[in-house]
């Protein structure tokens, strides 16, 4: 190491002071990605001369393709060297895109200006790829949502997928590919799996175990479960998706407000208007089934109403604690 040191400030002197910035933080640069790979590529890496300046070009251009972000070096390289792991050598170091690699990592942290610069970057892949599967816009647009969700969003066991990106290709053609697969399994949904998945949101709206409304659901079954088929049906791809992330996927309020780059408060007024939507069109399907009066119908789904009030309380309440 110290021989490393001493020939780099020969050349600084030599070549001017430029030169002699790099080389100084290139040192600190050296033990932070170091310190993060595993033993048999840190030992194959310590001994690249050059290994200091190469990060600290990598990170140059990285701030030079994004100035709005500003990624701590301690963030971005221990990152960088866990992306490489056993595959870190010499060659894959020098020709990774670590620009690529430094957006997807401060996106994967959560960073605002981030996420929104791969959006606004990159998201015109997913209409690009709906073309091409001949999908149609609500179907592009369902896609970037779940796309949120998985490339930004971490929660429990899951890790936010731009977390994984390696920089190994591009990341136009990673979002590229993980969109057109992404548009192909909604596209391929049969009418099977969508009624699956409709079964696991009525459940938690209106969940069986209350007596009260089981005892409705039992003398109304057929008539309320066509209802709800159809008004959830009837819903908006943002409205379906809401409900289902915050009671299927148990997303909180600023959660679901990371996967549209929105404030918590305007997610939390989405979610409100999403379940008046979804309790009106409901009342209005009751109301044609069993042949009463809207004021019966309203009768009928108070409960249920009263539910996601509960449910919606709950959670407003818990993220203002």
């Amino acid at each position: 190491m110290l021989f490393a040191i001493a020939f780099w400030q020969r050349v600084a002197t030599a070549s001017g002071d430029r030169p002699r910035y790099i080389h100084a933080r290139g040192v600190g640069h050296r033990e932070l990605f170091l310190g993060a790979l595993p033993d048999a590529a840190r030992a194959a890496l310590a001994v690249v001369d050059d290994l200091g300046v190469i990060l600290s070009g990598h990170l140059e251009a990285a701030r030079r393709a994004w100035p709005e972000i500003r990624l701590p070096d301690d963030a971005f390289l221990p990152h960088l060297a866990r992306r490489l792991a056993d595959n870190a050598t010499d060659v894959t170091l020098r020709s990774v895109r670590a620009s690529d690699v430094y957006l997807a990592c401060a996106c994967a942290l959560g960073d605002p200006a981030a996420i929104a610069i791969f959006e606004r970057t990159y998201f015109g892949e997913v209409d690009a790829a709906a073309v091409r599967v001949r999908a149609g816009e609500s179907l592009a647009a369902e896609a970037k949502q779940i796309l949120r969700l998985t490339l930004f969003v971490s929660g429990g066991t899951r890790v936010a997928a731009a977390a994984t990106f390696s920089g190994r290709g591009d990341l136009r053609g990673w979002l590229r590919i993980a969109a057109t697969r992404e548009l192909l399994r909604l596209a391929g949904r049969d009418r099977r799996e969508v009624r699956v998945d409709d079964d696991a949101l009525l459940d938690a709206l209106a969940p069986a175990v209350d007596p009260e409304l089981g005892y409705l659901r039992d003398l109304y079954r057929d008539a309320c479960n066509e209802a709800f088929r159809a008004a959830l049906a009837g819903l908006s791809p943002r409205h379906r998706s809401l409900l289902r992330y915050q009671l299927i996927d148990g997303l909180s309020i600023d959660q679901i407000g990371a996967v549209h780059g929105v404030h918590r408060a305007t997610a939390a007024r989405w979610l409100s208007r999403a379940r008046d939507d979804l309790v009106e069109r409901a009342r209005f399907e009751v109301a044609q089934r069993l042949g009463v009066a809207t004021a019966e119908a309203s009768s009928i789904l108070r409960l249920v109403q009263s539910r996601l009030d509960v449910s919606m309380e709950r959670a407003l309440r818990s993220e203002s604690a």
